[in-house]
């Protein structure tokens, strides 16, 4: 019961932050930020993946359940109060502060919050679990950001952020009840002291580790995609929003499918990651205004790969003592790499030719595609883990 618990968490909680994300490029072009204001939204994925690393490491070395649920609850309630904040932001620095602040929330509950879900999808599958539970969170991604850009359509930004609320506060509910039906958690222990050293994370997590990261190089954050859309008069407000809505309907949609075919043949499903993200910046690039919702399916596919193969690879490359710190390595890592990604697209977006731009994402991509063929090649990761 748990495990949809869990999942009904995250799908309101996707409503709340997912929905405020959904125009945060275009609300910061409405209210006069430049375009390195898109790019700081950005950043702040990496503040959060900072914190992921010293959650994931504090969590690894006490092995205390209590630490992890209090990490994963204070996370939740931090992104449902961040998000409608927006609706009393007085300027565009604190809405890009807020979006951070959700960020901090994501960072302290995520390895934790992973680590909980690789334990309960047992018997599932880690690949067909955290499948499920993409799908319930995309569920609330797709119904977040279009509610918002109806509200938009019909009272404008302030109105369609403050209801977002109400979302948030069903999703701290339901991870309190969470809480109290799975307090102990089996694949923790209860001995503080088990270590947090890098050793036990092993070469093969390592060069995951390298090959994600170089595709986070090459993967355009949406906050810079809604600022571009509006900025070059490509899409509306509302339709950006609704754009964001397609990409987490497709999430949604090939969440189980895509979790399906990772228990059958392992990382070999994430070699089409790479070159999506090149389609996503060839569509943006270059695609007519008719074709630029071919930018959502890509952008949606490429995410749920993020969410759901990513993480049940991990939990397949690491023991569970170990999951906290990989999850928060994983992170810093990854947000590192999308952030410094995120301001080489917002210089380049504005100042160099479009040819220029499509060859720094091919660049990165076929990185990432080469080094999960490497890591892929001869082992065969099942993640129905013995």
């Amino acid at each position: 019961m748990v495990f949809y618990v869990l999942g009904f968490v995250s799908l309101f909680a996707d409503m709340v932050y997912e929905g405020g994300r959904s125009v945060s490029g275009a609300y910061l072009e409405h209210l006069g930020a430049p375009p390195t204001g898109a790019a700081a939204v950005g950043a702040g994925e990496f503040v959060g993946y900072v914190l992921r690393f010293l959650a994931g490491y504090f969590a690894t070395i006490y092995q205390s359940p209590r630490l992890l649920w209090g990490l994963v609850i204070a996370g939740y309630a931090l992104t449902a109060t961040s998000i409608p904040l927006l609706s009393c932001a007085p300027a565009w620095e604190a809405v890009v502060s807020l979006y951070v602040l959700d960020r901090v929330g994501k960072g302290l509950r995520a390895p934790s919050r992973e680590t909980i879900v690789a334990e309960v999808s047992r018997g599932i599958g880690l690949g067909k679990g955290f499948g499920i539970h993409e799908l319930l969170d995309q569920v609330g991604a797709f119904a977040g950001p279009l509610l918002v850009a109806t509200l938009i359509a019909l009272q404008g930004y302030k109105s369609a952020f403050a209801y977002l609320a109400i979302p948030g506060a069903i999703s701290v509910a339901l991870v309190s009840l969470a809480f109290k039906l799975y307090s102990p958690l089996r694949g923790i222990s209860r001995v503080a002291g088990y270590g947090a050293g890098f050793k036990g994370l092993g070469s093969k997590f390592w060069l995951y580790v390298s090959a994600s990261s170089a595709l986070a190089l090459g993967f355009v954050h949406w906050a810079i995609v809604g600022y571009y859309l509006k900025s070059q008069g490509l899409l509306s407000d509302y339709e950006i929003g609704a754009a964001f809505s397609v990409a987490m309907l497709v999430d949604a949609l090939v969440a189980i499918p895509m979790g399906h075919v990772f228990d059958k043949v392992g990382l070999r499903v994430l070699l089409v990651q790479p070159f999506l993200s090149v389609a996503l910046v060839s569509a943006l690039l270059f695609a007519p205004r008719a074709l630029t919702w071919l930018i959502a399916v890509c952008y949606g596919v490429v995410m749920c790969s993020e969410e759901s193969i990513m993480k049940a690879s991990i939990a397949c490359l690491v023991e569970p003592p170990k999951r906290p710190l990989a999850y928060g390595v994983f992170g810093l890592f990854f947000g590192l790499a999308w952030a410094i990604g995120g301001f080489i697209y917002s210089h380049a977006l504005a100042s160099w030719s479009k040819p220029h731009v499509l060859v720094y994402a091919t660049a990165a991509s076929a990185t990432s595609a080469y080094l999960y063929a490497k890591l892929s090649t001869g082992a065969l990761l099942a993640s129905n883990a013995k």
